[in-house]
Protein backbone atom coordinates (compact mmCIF):
# COMPACT_ATOMS: atom_id res chain seq x y z
CA UNK A 1 0.00 0.00 0.00
CA UNK A 2 1.26 3.48 -0.82
CA UNK A 3 2.08 6.58 1.18
CA UNK A 4 -1.48 7.94 1.12
CA UNK A 5 -2.76 4.91 3.01
CA UNK A 6 0.15 5.01 5.48
CA UNK A 7 -0.37 8.69 6.16
CA UNK A 8 -3.94 7.98 7.17
CA UNK A 9 -2.91 5.47 9.83
CA UNK A 10 -3.61 6.74 13.31
CA UNK A 11 -1.19 7.08 16.17
CA UNK A 12 -3.61 4.88 18.11
CA UNK A 13 -2.95 2.07 15.65
CA UNK A 14 0.80 2.44 16.11
CA UNK A 15 0.34 2.46 19.89
CA UNK A 16 -1.63 -0.81 19.72
CA UNK A 17 1.13 -2.40 17.67
CA UNK A 18 4.01 -1.31 19.89
CA UNK A 19 2.12 -1.88 23.14
CA UNK A 20 1.32 -5.39 21.94
CA UNK A 21 5.03 -6.07 21.48
CA UNK A 22 6.30 -4.46 24.69
CA UNK A 23 3.43 -5.81 26.80
CA UNK A 24 4.34 -9.47 26.32
CA UNK A 25 4.24 -11.65 29.42
CA UNK A 26 8.00 -12.13 29.58
CA UNK A 27 8.61 -8.36 29.67
CA UNK A 28 6.49 -7.46 32.69
CA UNK A 29 9.48 -6.59 34.88
CA UNK A 30 11.23 -4.55 32.21
CA UNK A 31 11.31 -0.76 32.58
CA UNK A 32 10.82 0.96 29.22
CA UNK A 33 11.31 4.51 28.09
CA UNK A 34 10.22 4.92 24.47
CA UNK A 35 9.81 7.85 22.11
CA UNK A 36 8.89 7.83 18.40
CA UNK A 37 8.61 11.06 16.42
CA UNK A 38 8.25 12.17 12.82
CA UNK A 39 11.75 13.22 11.80
CA UNK A 40 10.65 16.13 9.62
CA UNK A 41 8.31 17.78 12.16
CA UNK A 42 9.28 16.47 15.58
CA UNK A 43 5.66 15.40 16.14
CA UNK A 44 5.36 12.61 18.68
CA UNK A 45 3.55 9.56 17.30
CA UNK A 46 4.24 7.20 20.22
CA UNK A 47 5.52 7.43 23.76
CA UNK A 48 5.88 5.12 26.72
CA UNK A 49 7.40 6.80 29.77
CA UNK A 50 9.27 9.05 27.32
CA UNK A 51 10.67 11.35 30.04
CA UNK A 52 11.80 8.51 32.32
CA UNK A 53 15.62 8.57 32.63
CA UNK A 54 17.11 5.09 32.39
CA UNK A 55 20.59 3.62 32.03
CA UNK A 56 21.28 4.04 28.28
CA UNK A 57 24.37 1.82 27.87
CA UNK A 58 26.04 2.68 24.54
CA UNK A 59 23.16 4.92 23.49
CA UNK A 60 25.14 7.46 25.51
CA UNK A 61 27.35 7.63 22.43
CA UNK A 62 24.50 9.26 20.49
CA UNK A 63 24.79 12.33 22.72
CA UNK A 64 28.60 12.33 22.77
CA UNK A 65 28.91 12.01 19.00
CA UNK A 66 26.22 14.62 18.34
CA UNK A 67 27.85 17.14 20.68
CA UNK A 68 31.28 16.43 19.17
CA UNK A 69 30.06 16.98 15.61
CA UNK A 70 28.21 20.19 16.44
CA UNK A 71 30.94 21.64 18.61
CA UNK A 72 34.05 20.64 16.65
CA UNK A 73 32.61 20.49 13.12
CA UNK A 74 32.84 17.85 10.43
CA UNK A 75 36.30 19.07 9.33
CA UNK A 76 37.84 18.52 12.75
CA UNK A 77 40.74 16.07 12.96
CA UNK A 78 42.79 14.77 15.85
CA UNK A 79 46.45 15.70 15.25
CA UNK A 80 49.42 13.85 16.73
CA UNK A 81 52.65 15.79 16.13
CA UNK A 82 56.16 14.40 16.41
CA UNK A 83 59.18 16.67 16.27
CA UNK A 84 62.71 17.28 17.45
CA UNK A 85 63.67 19.58 20.28
CA UNK A 86 67.43 19.46 19.89
CA UNK A 87 68.26 15.77 20.22
CA UNK A 88 65.00 14.91 22.00
CA UNK A 89 62.06 13.39 20.17
CA UNK A 90 58.85 15.05 21.35
CA UNK A 91 55.44 13.58 20.53
CA UNK A 92 52.45 15.77 21.34
CA UNK A 93 49.17 13.90 21.68
CA UNK A 94 45.67 15.17 20.97
CA UNK A 95 43.77 12.23 22.43
CA UNK A 96 43.37 10.57 19.01
CA UNK A 97 41.45 7.34 19.70
CA UNK A 98 42.36 5.72 16.37
CA UNK A 99 46.13 6.20 16.43
CA UNK A 100 47.57 2.88 15.32
CA UNK A 101 44.11 1.32 15.50
CA UNK A 102 42.72 -1.21 13.09
CA UNK A 103 39.38 -2.98 13.16
CA UNK A 104 40.16 -6.69 13.32
CA UNK A 105 36.57 -7.82 12.71
CA UNK A 106 36.20 -8.68 9.00
CA UNK A 107 32.42 -8.22 9.23
CA UNK A 108 32.75 -4.59 10.17
CA UNK A 109 34.42 -1.60 8.57
CA UNK A 110 37.91 -2.93 7.91
CA UNK A 111 39.29 0.41 9.15
CA UNK A 112 43.05 0.62 9.50
CA UNK A 113 45.07 3.59 10.74
CA UNK A 114 48.12 4.60 8.69
CA UNK A 115 51.39 3.31 10.15
CA UNK A 116 52.32 6.20 12.43
CA UNK A 117 55.39 4.71 14.16
CA UNK A 118 57.17 3.59 10.95
CA UNK A 119 56.43 7.03 9.47
CA UNK A 120 58.06 8.82 12.43
CA UNK A 121 61.12 6.57 12.31
CA UNK A 122 61.49 6.76 8.51
CA UNK A 123 61.35 10.56 8.56
CA UNK A 124 63.83 10.72 11.43
CA UNK A 125 66.22 8.68 9.33
CA UNK A 126 65.59 10.93 6.34
CA UNK A 127 66.48 13.97 8.44
CA UNK A 128 69.83 12.40 9.22
CA UNK A 129 68.96 11.40 12.76
CA UNK A 130 71.41 8.83 14.08
CA UNK A 131 70.89 9.42 17.79
CA UNK A 132 68.14 10.79 20.00
CA UNK A 133 68.25 11.20 23.73
CA UNK A 134 64.88 11.30 25.49
CA UNK A 135 61.51 10.45 24.01
CA UNK A 136 59.08 12.97 25.52
CA UNK A 137 55.38 12.14 25.43
CA UNK A 138 53.12 15.17 25.93
CA UNK A 139 49.68 13.93 27.04
CA UNK A 140 48.58 17.21 28.61
CA UNK A 141 45.54 17.55 26.34
CA UNK A 142 43.82 15.37 28.99
CA UNK A 143 44.25 15.13 32.73
CA UNK A 144 46.02 12.23 34.42
CA UNK A 145 42.88 10.27 35.33
CA UNK A 146 42.85 7.53 32.69
CA UNK A 147 40.04 5.39 34.13
CA UNK A 148 36.55 6.71 34.83
CA UNK A 149 35.91 6.11 38.56
CA UNK A 150 32.40 4.73 37.95
CA UNK A 151 33.43 2.01 35.49
CA UNK A 152 33.01 -1.58 36.74
CA UNK A 153 36.29 -2.52 38.42
CA UNK A 154 36.14 -6.15 37.27
CA UNK A 155 36.10 -5.14 33.59
CA UNK A 156 39.07 -2.77 33.42
CA UNK A 157 41.28 -5.20 31.48
CA UNK A 158 38.60 -5.61 28.80
CA UNK A 159 39.20 -3.79 25.51
CA UNK A 160 35.93 -1.84 25.85
CA UNK A 161 37.08 -0.51 29.25
CA UNK A 162 40.62 0.48 28.26
CA UNK A 163 42.37 3.50 29.73
CA UNK A 164 41.95 6.88 28.02
CA UNK A 165 44.97 9.10 27.53
CA UNK A 166 46.32 12.02 25.58
CA UNK A 167 48.32 9.48 23.56
CA UNK A 168 46.46 6.29 22.69
CA UNK A 169 47.73 3.48 20.48
CA UNK A 170 46.24 0.29 19.05
CA UNK A 171 43.05 0.83 21.03
CA UNK A 172 45.28 0.81 24.15
CA UNK A 173 45.34 -2.97 23.97
CA UNK A 174 47.60 -5.86 23.12
CA UNK A 175 46.44 -9.14 21.61
CA UNK A 176 47.61 -12.27 23.42
CA UNK A 177 47.68 -15.70 21.77
CA UNK A 178 48.77 -19.14 22.97
CA UNK A 179 50.12 -21.79 20.60
CA UNK A 180 50.99 -25.41 21.43
CA UNK A 181 54.25 -26.24 19.68
CA UNK A 182 55.09 -29.87 20.22
CA UNK A 183 53.88 -29.95 23.80
CA UNK A 184 55.27 -26.54 24.76
CA UNK A 185 52.94 -23.55 25.01
CA UNK A 186 54.28 -20.34 23.49
CA UNK A 187 52.65 -16.99 24.23
CA UNK A 188 52.62 -14.27 21.60
CA UNK A 189 51.97 -10.53 21.80
CA UNK A 190 50.63 -8.33 19.01
CA UNK A 191 52.11 -5.83 18.62
CA UNK A 192 55.36 -7.41 19.80
CA UNK A 193 56.61 -5.43 22.79
CA UNK A 194 58.75 -5.73 25.89
CA UNK A 195 56.46 -3.22 27.63
CA UNK A 196 54.31 -6.17 28.77
CA UNK A 197 55.80 -9.18 30.54
CA UNK A 198 53.76 -12.37 30.31
CA UNK A 199 54.04 -15.03 33.01
CA UNK A 200 53.27 -18.29 31.22
CA UNK A 201 51.26 -20.72 33.38
CA UNK A 202 49.34 -22.33 30.49
CA UNK A 203 49.30 -26.13 30.38
CA UNK A 204 49.81 -28.06 27.15
CA UNK A 205 47.12 -30.60 28.00
CA UNK A 206 44.84 -32.79 25.87
CA UNK A 207 41.68 -31.12 27.19
CA UNK A 208 38.68 -30.66 24.96
CA UNK A 209 39.08 -26.90 24.84
CA UNK A 210 41.92 -24.45 24.45
CA UNK A 211 41.51 -21.42 26.70
CA UNK A 212 43.36 -19.04 28.96
CA UNK A 213 42.66 -16.32 31.48
CA UNK A 214 44.58 -13.10 32.12
CA UNK A 215 45.23 -11.74 35.60
CA UNK A 216 47.35 -8.81 36.83
CA UNK A 217 50.59 -9.96 38.45
CA UNK A 218 53.02 -8.12 40.73
CA UNK A 219 53.44 -4.98 38.61
CA UNK A 220 51.31 -2.95 36.23
CA UNK A 221 53.07 -4.41 33.19
CA UNK A 222 53.06 -8.05 34.28
CA UNK A 223 50.23 -10.40 33.35
CA UNK A 224 49.70 -13.93 34.60
CA UNK A 225 48.37 -16.19 31.81
CA UNK A 226 46.71 -19.42 33.00
CA UNK A 227 44.74 -22.08 31.15
CA UNK A 228 45.09 -25.01 28.80
CA UNK A 229 46.22 -25.04 25.19
CA UNK A 230 45.53 -28.10 23.10
CA UNK A 231 46.35 -26.43 19.77
CA UNK A 232 45.79 -22.67 19.77
CA UNK A 233 43.90 -20.12 21.90
CA UNK A 234 43.22 -16.47 21.25
CA UNK A 235 44.00 -13.89 20.20
CA UNK A 236 42.33 -12.04 23.07
CA UNK A 237 42.58 -8.28 23.45
CA UNK A 238 43.75 -7.05 26.86
CA UNK A 239 43.91 -3.40 27.89
CA UNK A 240 47.32 -2.01 28.92
CA UNK A 241 48.17 0.35 31.73
CA UNK A 242 49.50 3.80 30.80
CA UNK A 243 49.02 3.73 27.02
CA UNK A 244 51.39 6.66 26.44
CA UNK A 245 54.36 4.73 27.85
CA UNK A 246 53.22 1.69 25.84
CA UNK A 247 53.31 3.83 22.70
CA UNK A 248 56.67 5.32 23.66
CA UNK A 249 58.21 1.88 24.16
CA UNK A 250 57.10 0.88 20.66
CA UNK A 251 58.60 4.07 19.18
CA UNK A 252 61.90 3.38 20.96
CA UNK A 253 62.03 -0.22 19.77
CA UNK A 254 61.27 0.79 16.17
CA UNK A 255 63.92 3.52 16.24
CA UNK A 256 66.57 1.14 17.56
CA UNK A 257 65.63 -1.48 14.98
CA UNK A 258 66.13 1.16 12.29
CA UNK A 259 69.62 1.94 13.60
CA UNK A 260 68.76 5.07 15.59
CA UNK A 261 70.37 5.03 19.02
CA UNK A 262 68.14 6.06 21.93
CA UNK A 263 70.38 7.14 24.80
CA UNK A 264 67.86 8.68 27.19
CA UNK A 265 64.54 7.87 28.83
CA UNK A 266 60.89 7.66 27.85
CA UNK A 267 59.23 10.52 29.75
CA UNK A 268 55.57 11.47 30.02
CA UNK A 269 55.67 15.24 30.49
CA UNK A 270 54.74 18.50 28.79
CA UNK A 271 56.74 19.53 25.74
CA UNK A 272 59.51 22.00 26.60
CA UNK A 273 58.30 25.57 26.18
CA UNK A 274 61.69 26.88 25.06
CA UNK A 275 62.01 24.35 22.26
CA UNK A 276 62.45 25.22 18.57
CA UNK A 277 60.13 22.39 17.50
CA UNK A 278 61.32 20.82 14.24
CA UNK A 279 58.35 18.89 12.82
CA UNK A 280 58.99 15.27 11.91
CA UNK A 281 55.44 13.99 11.31
CA UNK A 282 51.85 15.14 11.79
CA UNK A 283 49.33 12.27 11.89
CA UNK A 284 45.68 13.28 11.50
CA UNK A 285 42.49 11.26 12.07
CA UNK A 286 39.23 12.61 10.68
CA UNK A 287 35.94 13.27 12.40
CA UNK A 288 34.24 10.91 9.94
CA UNK A 289 36.48 7.96 10.84
CA UNK A 290 36.02 8.57 14.56
CA UNK A 291 32.24 8.86 14.33
CA UNK A 292 31.98 5.65 12.30
CA UNK A 293 34.01 3.67 14.80
CA UNK A 294 32.08 5.17 17.70
CA UNK A 295 28.57 4.70 16.34
CA UNK A 296 28.72 1.81 13.87
CA UNK A 297 31.09 -0.33 15.90
CA UNK A 298 30.57 1.15 19.39
CA UNK A 299 34.25 1.94 20.08
CA UNK A 300 34.23 3.28 23.62
CA UNK A 301 37.70 4.82 23.38
CA UNK A 302 36.49 7.12 20.59
CA UNK A 303 33.56 8.28 22.71
CA UNK A 304 35.72 8.99 25.76
CA UNK A 305 38.33 10.83 23.69
CA UNK A 306 35.65 13.16 22.34
CA UNK A 307 34.13 13.47 25.83
CA UNK A 308 37.42 14.68 27.30
CA UNK A 309 38.17 16.82 24.23
CA UNK A 310 34.87 18.65 24.67
CA UNK A 311 35.77 19.11 28.32
CA UNK A 312 39.20 20.51 27.45
CA UNK A 313 37.60 23.22 25.31
CA UNK A 314 36.07 24.71 28.45
CA UNK A 315 39.52 25.24 30.00
CA UNK A 316 41.49 28.41 29.33
CA UNK A 317 44.40 26.63 27.64
CA UNK A 318 42.27 23.98 25.92
CA UNK A 319 44.06 21.23 27.82
CA UNK A 320 43.66 18.90 30.81
CA UNK A 321 40.24 17.68 29.66
CA UNK A 322 38.67 15.56 32.38
CA UNK A 323 35.57 13.46 32.90
CA UNK A 324 34.22 16.22 35.10
CA UNK A 325 34.74 18.76 32.30
CA UNK A 326 33.11 16.39 29.82
CA UNK A 327 30.06 15.92 32.04
CA UNK A 328 29.64 19.66 32.22
CA UNK A 329 30.02 20.08 28.45
CA UNK A 330 27.46 17.39 27.57
CA UNK A 331 25.02 18.62 30.21
CA UNK A 332 25.18 22.11 28.73
CA UNK A 333 24.67 20.67 25.25
CA UNK A 334 21.49 18.85 26.32
CA UNK A 335 20.16 21.88 28.17
CA UNK A 336 20.74 23.90 25.00
CA UNK A 337 18.35 21.57 23.20
CA UNK A 338 15.65 22.25 25.79
CA UNK A 339 16.07 18.96 27.63
CA UNK A 340 15.24 19.17 31.32
CA UNK A 341 17.85 18.20 33.92
CA UNK A 342 15.43 15.61 35.28
CA UNK A 343 15.81 13.61 32.04
CA UNK A 344 19.55 13.01 32.14
CA UNK A 345 22.61 12.37 34.29
CA UNK A 346 26.03 12.19 32.65
CA UNK A 347 28.88 10.04 33.99
CA UNK A 348 30.98 9.23 30.89
CA UNK A 349 30.91 9.47 27.12
CA UNK A 350 30.64 5.81 26.13
CA UNK A 351 27.84 4.49 28.36
CA UNK A 352 29.97 1.95 30.22
CA UNK A 353 29.16 3.60 33.55
CA UNK A 354 25.90 2.53 35.16
CA UNK A 355 25.51 6.04 36.58
CA UNK A 356 24.47 7.48 33.21
CA UNK A 357 20.80 8.27 32.73
CA UNK A 358 18.93 9.40 29.60
CA UNK A 359 15.28 9.50 28.69
CA UNK A 360 14.05 8.29 25.33
CA UNK A 361 12.67 11.77 24.73
CA UNK A 362 16.14 13.26 25.26
CA UNK A 363 17.61 10.91 22.66
CA UNK A 364 14.94 11.58 20.04
CA UNK A 365 15.34 15.31 20.71
CA UNK A 366 19.06 15.04 19.93
CA UNK A 367 18.41 13.08 16.75
CA UNK A 368 15.58 15.28 15.45
CA UNK A 369 17.75 18.33 16.13
CA UNK A 370 20.52 16.81 14.01
CA UNK A 371 17.99 15.85 11.34
CA UNK A 372 17.34 19.55 10.74
CA UNK A 373 21.02 20.46 10.32
CA UNK A 374 23.17 20.44 7.14
CA UNK A 375 25.40 17.75 8.63
CA UNK A 376 22.58 15.25 9.18
CA UNK A 377 23.61 12.90 6.36
CA UNK A 378 27.22 13.06 7.56
CA UNK A 379 26.07 11.99 11.02
CA UNK A 380 23.53 9.44 9.78
CA UNK A 381 26.25 7.69 7.78
CA UNK A 382 28.09 6.99 11.05
CA UNK A 383 25.20 4.88 12.37
CA UNK A 384 25.00 1.11 11.95
CA UNK A 385 22.70 -0.03 9.14
CA UNK A 386 20.33 -2.91 9.85
CA UNK A 387 21.19 -6.04 7.86
CA UNK A 388 24.37 -4.46 6.48
CA UNK A 389 27.03 -3.35 8.96
CA UNK A 390 28.12 -2.44 12.45
CA UNK A 391 26.47 -3.67 15.59
CA UNK A 392 23.09 -4.27 13.91
CA UNK A 393 24.23 -6.10 10.80
CA UNK A 394 22.51 -9.24 12.15
CA UNK A 395 19.29 -7.39 12.95
CA UNK A 396 16.61 -6.20 10.50
CA UNK A 397 17.99 -8.62 7.92
CA UNK A 398 14.60 -9.43 6.35
CA UNK A 399 14.04 -7.94 2.87
CA UNK A 400 11.22 -5.71 4.17
CA UNK A 401 13.54 -3.98 6.65
CA UNK A 402 17.09 -4.46 5.44
CA UNK A 403 18.88 -1.14 4.90
CA UNK A 404 15.99 0.92 6.29
CA UNK A 405 17.02 1.13 9.95
CA UNK A 406 20.04 3.26 10.93
CA UNK A 407 20.70 3.16 14.63
CA UNK A 408 22.99 2.96 17.65
CA UNK A 409 22.59 -0.13 19.79
CA UNK A 410 23.33 -0.43 23.51
CA UNK A 411 24.05 -3.33 25.81
CA UNK A 412 25.38 -3.80 29.32
CA UNK A 413 24.10 -6.15 32.00
CA UNK A 414 20.28 -5.86 32.30
CA UNK A 415 20.19 -2.97 29.80
CA UNK A 416 19.12 -3.05 26.14
CA UNK A 417 18.78 0.05 23.98
CA UNK A 418 18.33 1.13 20.38
CA UNK A 419 17.99 4.67 19.04
CA UNK A 420 18.02 5.88 15.46
CA UNK A 421 15.84 6.41 12.41
CA UNK A 422 13.69 4.17 10.23
CA UNK A 423 12.65 4.96 6.66
CA UNK A 424 9.07 4.26 5.60
CA UNK A 425 6.97 5.11 2.57
CA UNK A 426 5.19 7.82 4.58
CA UNK A 427 8.38 9.42 5.86
CA UNK A 428 11.21 8.91 8.30
CA UNK A 429 10.68 8.29 12.01
CA UNK A 430 13.20 8.89 14.76
CA UNK A 431 12.94 6.42 17.64
CA UNK A 432 14.52 5.59 20.96
CA UNK A 433 13.89 2.42 22.96
CA UNK A 434 15.54 2.07 26.38
CA UNK A 435 14.99 -1.03 28.49
CA UNK A 436 16.29 -1.62 32.03
CA UNK A 437 15.91 -4.75 34.15
CA UNK A 438 16.07 -6.39 30.77
CA UNK A 439 17.31 -9.64 29.27
CA UNK A 440 17.70 -10.87 25.72
CA UNK A 441 13.94 -10.92 25.20
CA UNK A 442 13.85 -7.15 25.55
CA UNK A 443 16.21 -6.70 22.62
CA UNK A 444 14.06 -8.94 20.44
CA UNK A 445 11.01 -6.93 21.49
CA UNK A 446 12.75 -3.67 20.61
CA UNK A 447 13.59 -4.98 17.15
CA UNK A 448 9.98 -6.08 16.65
CA UNK A 449 8.72 -2.68 17.81
CA UNK A 450 10.95 -0.92 15.25
CA UNK A 451 9.61 -3.27 12.59
CA UNK A 452 6.11 -2.32 13.73
CA UNK A 453 6.96 1.34 13.06
CA UNK A 454 8.13 0.41 9.56
CA UNK A 455 5.01 -1.66 8.86
CA UNK A 456 2.73 1.09 10.17
CA UNK A 457 4.56 3.76 8.17
CA UNK A 458 4.20 1.63 5.04
CA UNK A 459 0.53 0.97 5.69
CA UNK A 460 1.01 -2.77 6.14
CA UNK A 461 -0.69 -4.95 8.71
CA UNK A 462 1.57 -6.28 11.46
CA UNK A 463 4.00 -8.86 10.09
CA UNK A 464 4.42 -12.24 11.75
CA UNK A 465 8.06 -12.67 12.84
CA UNK A 466 10.04 -15.28 10.93
CA UNK A 467 13.12 -17.01 12.33
CA UNK A 468 16.31 -16.38 10.44
CA UNK A 469 17.79 -19.57 8.92
CA UNK A 470 20.53 -20.85 11.21
CA UNK A 471 22.79 -21.64 8.28
CA UNK A 472 23.23 -17.95 7.49
CA UNK A 473 23.37 -16.57 11.00
CA UNK A 474 26.51 -14.76 12.11
CA UNK A 475 27.63 -14.17 15.69
CA UNK A 476 25.45 -11.44 17.19
CA UNK A 477 27.17 -8.13 17.80
CA UNK A 478 26.01 -5.61 20.33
Amino acid sequence: MGPSFAAAQSADDLARRIDGVLGATGLRRVQFSVSVVRAATGETVYGKNPRLPLIPASNMKVVTSAAALETLGRDFAFSTRAGLCGDRLVIIGSGDPLLGYWDKDPGRSGFGSPEVIPTIVLRLKGMGGETISDIILDTSIFDGQRVCPTWPKDQLRQKYACEVGGLNYNGNCVDISAVNRGGKVVLQLDPPTDYIRLINAVSAGPGRKSWFSVEPADSACELLIQGNCRTQAGPYSVAVENPALFFGSLVKAAAQQAGIAVTGQILEEAAPEDCAFELVADHRTSMADCLRQMNKNSLGLAAEAFFKKLGALSNDDGKLGSWEDGRRALSEYLRGLGIDDAEFAIADGSGLSRENRLSARALTRVLTHLFGLPDWEFYRDSLAVGGFDGTIENHFWEPLYRGRVMAKSGYITAVRALSGIVRTSSGEYVFSFLANQAGGGARTAIDNAVKAIADWGDGRPPAAPKPKPKTTRRPVKI
